[in-house]
């Protein structure tokens, strides 16, 4: 993961992203690795897009499990994650999924799946 900050489109534009690479072609794989959805999320949006084309894709609620942690908890993982693990007593020079994950689970007694944590990050502003 890069400490860099990311400017990621919202939740539509990233919908409208998944029904053009689906309507190319463009394998599900892909579709999830490029616009960093989960496989689970990447084939509900191909069966509402094959369902119901770009309409129906848009209309899809917002899934998942709702985040547990406040604001001040996402501020103090966001002050973390502009340093190296290293400064929270944790390996390493760069930060991983799986280091995040359990600095949460260290630090605020929340575990999260690997996708919930890809989420977390983007919504954060950052990219892996």
């Amino acid at each position: 993961m890069t400490n860099k900050p990311v400017c990621r489109p919202p939740w539509s534009d990233r919908r409208a992203c998944a029904a053009q690479m689906l309507a190319s072609g463009i394998s599900l794989k892909r579709v999830s690795q490029e616009l960093m959805l989960s496989p689970a999320t990447a084939r509900r949006y191909r069966a509402a897009f094959e369902s119901g084309g770009v309409q129906a894709l848009m209309e899809l609620g917002d899934v998942g499990r709702r985040r547990q942690l406040p604001a001040e908890a996402l501020a103090r993982i966001s002050r973390a994650l502009k340093m190296a693990p290293e400064h929270q007593g944790l390996p390493g020079d760069h930060w991983t999924n799986e280091l995040i994950r359990y600095f949460i689970e260290r630090e605020f007694h929340i575990r999260y799946s690997s996708s919930h944590i890809n989420r977390l990050i983007r919504d954060l502003g950052w990219r892996q």
